[in-house]
């Protein structure tokens, strides 16, 4: 099945689109920016990172330099409507031998004079075959193919700062758990250690605790590099150190209700797709204008020139007339090609091939956003109850764990059960907090694939990211 809208027909149509977008979303960036400067700030929020990355990130600033490229050559095409003016002088030597000069007898059969020439040719089109209003046409869509491909390139850069931002929550929560855990274990080893030097327990138990204790602190050391390098991803990313993050919510109005609905309204809002849809319309344009060599061209053309001892005839004798030959024509000229070599044969089926290509691009994003809402909707519904199972299991082991204290203080139960009951519900926090983090994700990540997710987080578009024409 093929995506293409047909209802896209100018680059403008496009362009309104976006500024809707942008007006829609709240808070500006350069706001977010000065509230991560204010020492009023207390935490640094995802919306604001978010900013952040948007301003600073180099493949968000090489994403707008190519969008802006591709801008520039709308006014490129566009020269097309005007005049060219043109203005060539020259002076050199001239050695000329002709009939008239050589019937003078007046004169050698040969004449060297100083030539000088001066003109102004002026070219305004009349008629080229339409090829100046399709290349208008195919610059205007290529340019809002590369706006959308910067507001796709800024969606996916807020999805990968949301990834690095909770990673980091996640990892100082971890590194908390490694450190209460490493206490606990130090705890129960020095309770092991004195019953054993008091005799009531075995060397076996107290080596046994004692390799759980250096686990515990390799956890521990395995959590921190974890957040150093979690912490260096988020400055890699935003630019700037992470600093009292706190966990997001995402907005949930803005969330699919099924699968069916996520699909409809990434098919409709998918800025990727919407760029390939303006590259299609971009390459129906290069077709027509490689027809425009089926046409004739017309000119109006109007040359001046003054020129100066040219061919020979510098005016001397009686009477002297001087050498100077001045001429002005205004013609309307009317050319049309008749062989070239085949190169418009071969330039028009190079545009239907690329049309083709434009074709079949859009059909691969089409079916690449269906499987992305698809994968996303399954990894955000699957993960909720999965997320329901590990709550569980880290309610049970909170009360293995409390159980097991109780019956050792009733000497039903070892120091190392306990222990093993610790290490269990260290676990059991560990994978919620990630799956927790990963539930969170899901639905950044279904608003991303619906085109939702700098809509969702208020985050203002720069205004230098609109047409300028």
């Amino acid at each position: 099945m093929r995506y293409e809208n047909s209802n896209v027909l100018k680059g403008g149509e496009k362009m309104s689109t976006i500024s809707k977008t942008r007006s829609n979303m709240r808070v500006p960036v350069i706001v977010l920016l000065l509230g991560l400067s204010s020492p009023a700030v207390l935490s640094q929020t995802l919306e604001q990172a978010v900013a952040s990355a948007l301003e600073s990130h180099p493949k968000i600033r090489e994403s707008f330099a190519r969008y802006k490229s591709s801008e520039q050559s709308i006014s490129e095409a566009r020269a097309g409507y005007y005049p060219v003016l043109d203005a060539n002088a020259g002076i050199g030597y001239e050695q000329s031998s002709s009939p008239g000069i050589r019937r003078d007898e007046t004169t050698d059969d040969e004449v060297g004079l100083t030539r000088r020439e001066l003109g102004l040719s002026l070219r305004q089109m009349i008629f080229d075959g339409f090829r100046t209003n399709q290349e208008v046409a195919q610059a205007e869509n290529e340019a809002n193919a590369e706006q959308w491909t910067l507001l796709a390139t800024a969606e996916d850069q807020a999805l990968e700062v949301t990834r690095t931002y909770l990673d980091v929550l996640v990892a100082k929560e971890v590194v908390k758990l490694a450190e209460k855990n490493l206490d606990n274990h130090e705890e129960i080893f020095n309770l092991i250690k004195s019953n054993h030097e008091g005799g009531f327990s075995k060397s076996s138990d107290v080596c046994q605790v004692k390799g759980r204790l250096a686990r515990a602190n390799a956890n521990l050391l395995s959590a921190r590099n974890n957040l150093a390098d979690e912490r260096s991803a988020f400055v890699k990313m935003v630019g700037a150190p992470p600093e009292a993050l706190r966990f997001p919510n995402p907005d949930d109005n803005l969330l699919p209700s099924s699968l069916d609905n996520a699909i409809d309204i990434a098919l409709a809002n998918h800025p990727r797709l919407k760029a390939a849809e303006s590259g299609i319309i971009a390459a129906k344009a290069a077709r027509k204008a490689s027809n425009a060599a089926n046409l004739p061209t017309a000119n109006f053309e109007v040359d001046a020139n003054w020129n100066d001892n040219v061919g020979g005839q510098d005016g001397a004798g009686s009477p002297n007339v001087g050498g100077e030959n001045k001429n002005i024509q205004a013609m309307l000229r009317m050319r049309y090609n008749l062989f070239n070599g085949g190169a418009d044969s071969a330039r028009k089926k190079q545009a239907a091939y690329k049309l083709i290509e434009a074709r079949e691009a859009n059909e691969m994003i089409h079916r690449q956003v269906v499987d992305s809402a698809t994968i996303t909707w399954n990894a955000k519904k699957y993960l909720k109850e999965q997320l329901e199972y590990i709550n569980e299991h880290v309610d049970a082991a909170t009360d293995t764990r409390e159980d097991y204290r109780e019956e050792f203080r009733v000497n039903a139960r070892t120091l190392l059960d306990v222990l093993g009951a610790e290490n269990e519900l260290f676990e059991a926090r560990r994978d919620a907090l990630k799956k927790q983090a990963d539930e969170i994700y899901a639905q950044y990540r279904m608003l991303n694939v619906t085109g939702q997710l700098l809509a969702s987080l208020r985050v203002d578009m720069p205004t230098n990211w609109d047409r300028e024409s």
